[in-house]
């Protein structure tokens, strides 16, 4: 049971997504690959060489029937991969005009309500969202002991490259006005010296001060206090997961703060506002993914062991490969609250960066090759949309290899590596015929 919500685990964190600057080398071209009608599209395993098992991600080219409208590439990546896999990547998103990249943004981020049609209602929970993200921010950048910034531009100066774009957004309230910081001095009381705290404010729908209703105004302080989680942050399972494992982090890896690309995703209150409409909760799986739950705590001590043992690294590195690659065996078979919970992480986050690809088309006809940079479970039902939608074609593949184990480089590496295998497909196989019971 619990190699089975392992595995349920990881086949989750290859779909849901989120910056140090890769460096850049001469790469050899990926291969292009053709492939049948059967053949796996958009993830598959390579075996073909002894002692070796390869994971083998795909780039679609997909281009418009009626020769209008720019070619779209969509490019699948997992979030876990060799170094020169994302070095690879990095090189080839690079020759794009424009690159759309997956993301879930800060609470308040994200591509609604709309400033000409939301109503005042919606534009208070935005600017709430904003507020608790920059003092979010402000406190996570100040070091223990030192003073809060003197002005919400010096706060801004010291940040970098997309979270600097996005703070900058967040210090604006929905009503388009600059939001307020304010340092305020608190008295000495007894033994306690007098300490500075600071302070956000928007001064609501009417621009003036105090008012009822949509026109009072907001502040932070009126706000419960941030939690340790959210002052402090957390590195969550996945880069945990990859230094343990010898690997990389796609948010390390890949430098996402390009000129050319844009964050294309939707943000987390609309997310989760999503998911409570749809019935699922994603409270585990977030909590999982920001390392603040029991589960990923004790994960992350555990991966402190596997890091200093080779032979379990490479077991579950090649249980990771087998995951990826059937990942969408695993999900199908799981339970129906899963179904709801799937389509708010892929096709309602897809809609996002397909309303953002057809703003692109409509108003920047400059841009002559877009790629939409997601996680490879987000591919199918892009490209099914782009053709029903859109009127686009599939023209040609392009495939890297994300990961390359040498099982022959750990004592018992290929006897462990098969026995994984037929392990992830007969419980895939027992899921499956399990479901078809229901």
């Amino acid at each position: 049971m619990a190699f089975r919500r392992w595995v349920s685990v990881a086949a989750l964190l290859t779909i849901f997504s989120g910056s140090a600057v890769a460096q850049e080398r001469a790469v050899t071209p990926p291969a292009v690959e053709p492939t049948g009608t059967d053949a796996p599209r958009y993830m598959r395993i390579d075996d073909s060489t002894p002692s070796r098992v390869k994971l083998r991600i795909s780039s679609r080219t997909m281009v418009p029937e009626s020769g209008k409208g720019p070619a779209v590439e969509l490019v699948g990546v997992v979030h876990i991969g060799d170094a020169a896999y994302y070095e690879e990547l990095q090189t080839f998103l690079d020759g794009f005009d424009l690159v759309l990249y997956e993301g879930v943004k800060p609470g308040g981020m994200g591509n609604g309500p709309d400033g000409a049609t939301a109503d005042d209602a919606s534009k208070v929970k935005v600017t709430k969202s904003r507020l608790r993200m920059i003092a979010t921010l402000i406190e996570r950048g100040r070091k223990k002991g030192e003073a809060y910034p003197a002005t919400i531009d010096g706060f801004l100066d010291g940040l970098d490259g997309t979270m600097k774009k996005m703070a900058a957004s967040a210090a604006v309230d929905a009503w388009g006005r600059e939001i307020e910081y304010r340092l305020v001095t608190v008295p000495a009381e007894g033994e306690r010296p007098a300490r500075t705290k600071f302070n956000l404010v928007s001064l609501g729908a009417d621009a003036s001060v105090g008012g009822e209703g949509a026109a009072a105004d907001l502040k932070f302080s009126d706000q419960k206090p941030l939690t340790k989680a959210e002052r402090e942050g957390g590195e969550g399972i996945q880069p945990k997961l990859a230094k343990a494992l010898g690997l990389q982090f796609q948010l390390s890896a890949i430098n996402y703060t390009r000129s050319a690309w844009r964050n294309s995703d939707l943000a987390i209150d609309e997310v989760q506002k999503k998911l409570e409409e749809s019935g699922a909760s994603g409270d585990v799986l977030f909590s999982l993914m920001d390392g603040s739950s029991f589960g990923s705590k004790l994960l992350g001590f555990l991966l402190g062991f596997v890091e200093r043992d080779p032979q379990m690294a490479m077991m579950i590195k090649m249980m990771l490969v087998e995951t990826v690659a059937n990942a969408d065996a695993l999900l199908e078979a799981q339970p129906g609250a899963i179904g709801a919970f799937m389509k708010v992480i892929v096709v309602d986050r897809n809609t996002a960066v397909l309303d953002d690809l057809r703003k692109v088309i409509d108003s920047e006809p400059e841009i002559s090759r877009v790629a939409l940079f997601y996680g490879s479970g987000h591919l199918p039902d892009m490209e099914a949309r782009l053709e029903k939608d859109f009127g686009y074609r599939f023209e040609k593949d392009t495939w890297f290899t994300a990961m390359d184990l040498d099982l022959a480089s750990t004592p018992g590496g290929q006897k462990q590596a098969e026995q994984m295998r037929r392990m992830i497909r007969q419980m895939i196989e027992k899921q499956k015929a399990e479901k078809r019971e229901e």
